[in-house]
């Protein structure tokens, strides 16, 4: 029975913690009208109204944005049946809708731009995320569809594609979004720089460079799909955080945290002090114990650290900037590169190799082999080390 009270206790202090975790972005998003529920519905008739709807969004190009709303009279925008396909709202009852791609030039490209409730702060990391839906009667879908937070706002006065930009938000894989059932959410973090005040949301690919898959028009649909990729957007959110697993993004959003790198080959004749120090171990993602590739590496230090017992090394454990930030706010990931070397140091011993040949020390994030801020080069930063002492 106490087990039974336990996990009851377990699980809702849980489901506290994730109640309270959307509470606090929805207080703390910087996007207005993130789910498009402010204005007036009663002239909604038509695609490109929601900017006479209501006056915080507006398109980034001359092109007009579309808005879907419950109780109007009009097919065109109807939610959430219309004439681009069927979708419920992600949140409240309204839904954008745009284009990111198209066959012909009268169905132009459309972007959501919006000003922030406040900059972006300086060194500050934030998650921001939308949702999108892939309208059923779409005869495409691309990839390239994200988010582009800058400092001044954009009006191009044409109806071209805006494609001048390096989103800072993509799908992980930036994979051609095609799910018309349901919503994905495009999930990511951005460390501010303490000038960016506007959001803007659309595919920023040029067309020759961009991915797209034809679509099945889905059952129960009829007529002729629309040469174009539409997709919903709903319930768009920028909000600070203290490390990235606070940014609760979708399953097919999840980043790619367990690569490893993989550790370099060691020529034949090198001296011991070479061999030392050029083997590396390295890590997935908050993850402390080594591969099969890096136990080899410690087998081969190992027999030579036996044969030679007047050797003695240092034993170095790093980590990722990501990693620190978890250990920050979930103590068990913290000093996540000193539980590294620790656990090298109990290997080599178990492999016979004298306590004292052995200093263990930490360096964490503050020495890194790579500075990118690239997936590869958080890899090459999980990782231990070794020095002739």
């Amino acid at each position: 029975m106490r087990n039974i009270f336990a996990a009851l206790a377990f699980s809702a202090a849980i489901l506290f913690s994730i109640t309270s975790t959307v509470h606090a972005q929805d207080d703390e998003n910087l996007v207005p009208n993130f789910s498009f529920e402010d204005g007036d519905i009663k002239r909604l008739k038509n695609y490109g109204q929601l900017e006479d709807i209501q006056t915080l969004w507006f398109g980034a190009n001359a092109a007009g944005l579309d808005l879907f709303a419950y109780d109007v009279k009009s097919e065109k925008v109807l939610a959430p049946g219309n004439l681009y396909g069927y979708e419920d709202a992600s949140d409240g009852l309204r839904y954008g809708g745009f284009r990111a791609y198209s066959k012909v030039s009268k169905l132009p490209r459309t972007y959501f731009e919006v000003r922030l409730t406040e900059r972006l702060e300086a060194n500050q990391m934030y998650c921001v995320s939308f949702d999108i839906s892939l309208s059923d009667m779409s005869k495409y879908a691309v990839n390239g569809v994200g988010a582009v937070l800058i400092d001044r706002k954009t009006e191009q006065e044409n109806l071209g594609a805006i494609t001048g930009f390096e989103p800072q938000i993509l799908h992980r894989a930036d994979k051609v979004m095609q799910l018309m059932e349901g919503w994905e959410t495009v999930c990511g973090t951005i460390v501010g720089g303490g000038q960016e005040e506007y959001l803007i949301i659309g595919d920023f690919t040029g067309n020759s460079a961009i991915e797209f898959a034809k679509m099945r028009r889905p059952k129960g649909f009829t007529g002729a799909q629309v040469l174009h990729a539409y997709y919903y957007l709903d319930n768009v959110k920028v909000f600070p955080v203290d490390a990235k697993s606070q940014c609760a993004c979708s399953k097919s959003e999840s980043s790619s945290p367990d690569m490893v790198y993989g550790a370099p080959v060691l020529a034949d004749g090198l001296s011991n002090a070479e061999v030392v120090n050029r083997t590396t171990v390295y890590y997935g993602f908050l993850k402390r114990t080594f591969t099969e590739s890096g136990r080899m590496a410690l087998d081969q230090l190992a027999s030579m650290l036996n044969a030679n017992p007047a050797m003695q090394i240092e034993i170095v454990g790093h980590s990722d900037n990501d990693e620190t930030s978890e250990g920050r706010i979930n103590p068990r990931f913290a000093e996540a590169g000193q539980k590294r070397a620790d656990q090298v140091s109990r290997y080599l011993t178990s492999m016979g190799v004298s306590a004292g040949q052995l200093k263990v020390s930490s360096r964490e994030n503050t020495d890194p082999a790579s500075t990118k801020d690239s997936d590869l080069s958080r890899a090459k930063n999980r990782r231990v080390t070794f020095q002739i002492l």
